[in-house]
């Protein structure tokens, strides 16, 4: 399988690739929230949900977003995509 030669590029696996794996640990910890609050239905009748499980969705979607941010800019910092 033949691999563009993009990828052995140091600038591309900085600027894009640690973009992709900072996007993916985000979805981790929202997947990790998800079943976090299908297991604890105690806190589902009403009283508020516990501070780490706001936090832990707080990172996630931070997570997620700041990668995806950091791969639009390392894509058009590397000249792989233009407008």
């Amino acid at each position: 399988m033949y691999h563009p030669p993009i990828f052995f590029d140091p600038q591309f696996t900085l600027g894009v690739m640690a973009g992709w794996v900072l996007a993916l640990a985000g979805v981790g910890a929202l997947l990790l929230a998800a079943v976090w609050y299908a297991c604890a239905g105690e806190w589902r009748r009403g009283t508020p949900p516990p501070g780490a499980f706001r936090a832990l969705i707080a990172l996630g979607l931070l997570a997620w977003l700041g990668g995806l941010l950091w791969q639009f800019v390392g894509y058009f910092g590397t000249g792989t995509l233009s407008w």
